[in-house]
């Protein structure tokens, strides 16, 4: 599913809102005790992240397919784009630490979850993934965009993610199902961040339990 540009942070109800986090976007499937990881235009990319082959035993299930983003984190736990380059260019290279935050659930035992509301999925995927430091499901904050926009802006994010949550997954264009959002308004322009550790992000954000 590819989101569809929005022009600045926003508040709706029907919507939630998470950050944007600076990685590589994956379909991971999980299937007979192993997981391939599938990015955007390059096939399995699993080699370059070793790290991130016992998902299959943090899951509760006995296969899945999951949407999220790998990770590559450098000094201090904090994401990495330069070190996520070096590992896709040369996946026998392997600085950082490689992390999976998991976004969406496509389909679990066998059985398709993307005909369901985002709402239904979100919530199988939280009972599904066992977190841990390497694997963790993205937290989101429903209706008011824009005050996570502030608050991301100010931990570095360049963009939130805002999924309709009553709409199911959608192959191609994601119309008003989903939407990348600027945290300012010149967000395009905006330098690449610096962002803090991992976990002080999930921390410091005014995100619901």
């Amino acid at each position: 599913m590819l989101p569809t540009p929005a022009s600045g942070p926003f508040d709706d109800p029907a919507y939630l809102f998470e950050p944007w986090w600076p990685g590589t976007r994956v379909i991971a499937v999980v299937a007979g005790g192993r997981v391939r990881l599938q990015a955007d235009e390059l096939a399995d990319v699993a080699a370059a992240f070793p790290e991130l082959a016992d998902l299959p035993g943090r899951l509760a299930a006995t296969d899945a397919i999951l949407e999220g983003i790998v990770l590559v984190l450098g000094r201090g736990g904090r994401p990495d784009p330069e070190l996520l380059r070096r590992r896709l260019a040369d996946p026998r290279e392997r600085p950082g630490s490689a992390a999976f935050v998991a976004t969406d659930l496509l389909a679990v035992d066998g059985r398709r979850t993307s005909r369901r509301p985002f709402a239904h999925r979100r919530d199988r995927l939280g009972a599904l993934v066992q977190s841990s430091g390497r694997c963790t499901v993205s937290r989101g904050y429903p209706g008011e965009g824009r005050t996570l926009a502030t608050a991301a802006a100010e931990l570095g994010f360049r963009w939130l993610s805002a999924h309709r949550l009553d709409a199911p997954y959608r192959s191609g264009p994601a119309g008003d199902a989903w939407f990348r959002v600027p945290t300012t308004e010149s967000g395009v322009d905006a330098p690449e961040p610096s962002l803090p550790p991992i976990l002080a992000v999930f921390r410091r954000l005014p995100l619901g339990e």
